[in-house]
This record gives structure tokens, C-alpha cells and sequence, in this order.
């Protein structure tokens, strides 16, 4: 009879044992599956969904899983719609303000130019409104390439040209600022062709940015500009002997409304850089900047040869 109970004790142990085995191989099997299920969750596809099945150990967690990613999922489709109708208003507003201020800055030109006895309070007052007139231009003109890039409505057309050209090009349209300015200007182009496959409107921008940044906060009287060129790349360098940038500031420097003057008299608004830095990456080209606060600034751009 002993030997009877213990024999069936064995039996029942055996029976637990491999039980307990057998669940531990079904609960490791199901959680292995359940991480690759995640993993296509978070790096593939967030719509997919976890298969549960019927008396499963991880059938709770499952559930609650797909239910927090159905909630995740509505957020972010709201935040996108929410996103997408900003970017438009953005684009909307930027293009329904400039139009009538291109048309008042008409208008106040030749209102300027016709009145010829006008007493010199009152042509300062123009003056004053037509200069305020440009600077608000100016500020929506950014803000509408701003908003441009950043809802990605951006289009660039890219062909290949000649980079050295196009720059004498630009920089021959900004001789009369730099003189109006004071500023003793020098160029460095040398006379070959360096071929890239850029869009030349963004390119221009690109200089017309940084040109405009150095007349509006270097207080330089010198500037340099200089092509050269590596076995795959062409660099450009304009480097300036103004107040120069503080070098905690040299990191935020092109980074969308950052402004290191926020003085009142800043003309700037913070949109040029960021959108010289953007231009010049959907072009497949860096930009960074080098400075020593009083002595020099040096922005340094690249852009690959055409093979």
C-alpha cells in the first residue's frame, strides 16, 4: 500500500514536471513571437495588429498592446491633418501678405519720386514707411520659402551648370550693397568650370542669405569669397573680418528663428540661415560656419562634382 502512494506520487510529480515544461515552452514560444510582432509594430507598419489566440498566456497583454496602438495610431493621424492645415495656412498667409505689399511698396516709390515739394518731415516719413514697407517684405518672403520647405512643397530643378559662372553672376548683382555698405570686397574664382548638378534659383538664395546675414550683423568693412576644389567636391568659403560669432552661439546658428542679436534694432529673423542649411542638404551639400568673436567668419559650403 506504501509503496502503492508513493509510486502514484511519482507518477503525479512526473505528470506537473513536464506540465510545467510544456507551458514554459508554449510562454517562451508565445513571447518570442509576441517581440516580432512588436518589432514590425514600431519599424514596419503601425496599422499591424497582434493575432490573438484563443487560451493563450499572453492573450490580456495582446489586447491591451493592440488597443494602445489603435489610440497611438488616431493621434498621430490627428496631429498630421493638424500639421498639414498649419503648413497650408502658413503658405496661404505668406502669399495673400506680400501681394499688396509688393503693390504699396509700388505705389510708395512713386508717390516718393513725384512729390518733389514735399516738405523734409514728410519725406522722411515716406522714406521711413517705404523702408519698414521692404523690411516686412523681406520677412515675408522668408517665411514664404520657409513654410515652402518645411511642408516639403519645395520644388528644386536640377541641372548641371557651372558653379564658378552662376556665382560671379550673383555676386556681380550684390557689388553696389557692398559698396553702399562700405565693405571692401575680393573674390577668388578661378577661371575653369567646376560642373555640379544643382537647382540655380536655390543656389542663389543660398548666397543671397548668407550675403544679406554679414550686411545686416557683421559690421565687417572686409569680405572674401573663394572657390576651390577637392577630387570629388567644390567648396565655397565667404569669410568676413566682422564682429564675428560667439562660439556657444555657433551651434544654434542655423537653426529655424534662432537669432543671436535680439536686440531691437536686429534686422534679422532667423529664417535666413536655416533655409541656406536646407537648400544646400536637398542638394545633397553641407554648410557650416567657422568664427572667432571680433576677428573673422567664415562660412564654408560644398557640393559635389558631376561625375
Amino acid at each position: 500500500m506504501f509503496q502503492l502512494i508513493m509510486y502514484l506520487l511519482f507518477f503525479f510529480s512526473i505528470i506537473i514536471t513536464v506540465h510545467c515544461v510544456i507551458n514554459n515552452f508554449h510562454l517562451k514560444s508565445e513571447i518570442n513571437q509576441l517581440e516580432k510582432e512588436l518589432d514590425i509594430i514600431i519599424h514596419e507598419n503601425l496599422r499591424h495588429r497582434i493575432l490573438v489566440k484563443p487560451y493563450s498566456h499572453t492573450q490580456n497583454l495582446c489586447f491591451q498592446i493592440n488597443e494602445l496602438c489603435a489610440l497611438y495610431q488616431n493621434d498621430i493621424l490627428s496631429f498630421k491633418k493638424s500639421e498639414k492645415k498649419y503648413k497650408n495656412l502658413m503658405v496661404n498667409l505668406s502669399h495673400d501678405v506680400r501681394t499688396p505689399l509688393a503693390s504699396m511698396i509700388g505705389h510708395l516709390e512713386l508717390l516718393t519720386d513725384s512729390l518733389n515739394n514735399i516738405s523734409l518731415d514728410n519725406y522722411s516719413s515716406l522714406e521711413v514707411i517705404s523702408r519698414k514697407a521692404l523690411e516686412l517684405t523681406n520677412f515675408i518672403e522668408m517665411l514664404f520659402q520657409w513654410t515652402k520647405l518645411d511642408a516639403n512643397e519645395e520644388k528644386l530643378t536640377l541641372s548641371t551648370f557651372d558653379i564658378a559662372e552662376q556665382s560671379r553672376i550673383i555676386i556681380s548683382k550684390w557689388i553696389t550693397s557692398f559698396e553702399k555698405n562700405n565693405i571692401e570686397y575680393s573674390f577668388s574664382i578661378p577661371e575653369k568650370k567646376y560642373l555640379c548638378i544643382l537647382d540655380a534659383t536655390a543656389y542663389q538664395r543660398i548666397l543671397d542669405n548668407i550675403f544679406k546675414n554679414i550686411l545686416n550683423h557683421s559690421h565687417a568693412t572686409k569680405l572674401h569669397f573663394s572657390i576651390t576644389q577637392s577630387a570629388t567636391y567644390v567648396s565655397i568659403s565667404i569669410e568676413d573680418n566682422g564682429i564675428g560669432i560667439d562660439t556657444k552661439e555657433q551651434s544654434f546658428i542655423f537653426e529655424r528663428l534662432y537669432r543671436c542679436d535680439i536686440s531691437q534694432n536686429n534686422k534679422g529673423n532667423g529664417l535666413g540661415l536655416s533655409i541656406a542649411k536646407e537648400l544646400t542638404e536637398k542638394m545633397h551639400g553641407t554648410i557650416s560656419v567657422e568664427s572667432i568673436p571680433n576677428t573673422y567668419t567664415k562660412f564654408l559650403i560644398s557640393f559635389p562634382l558631376q561625375n
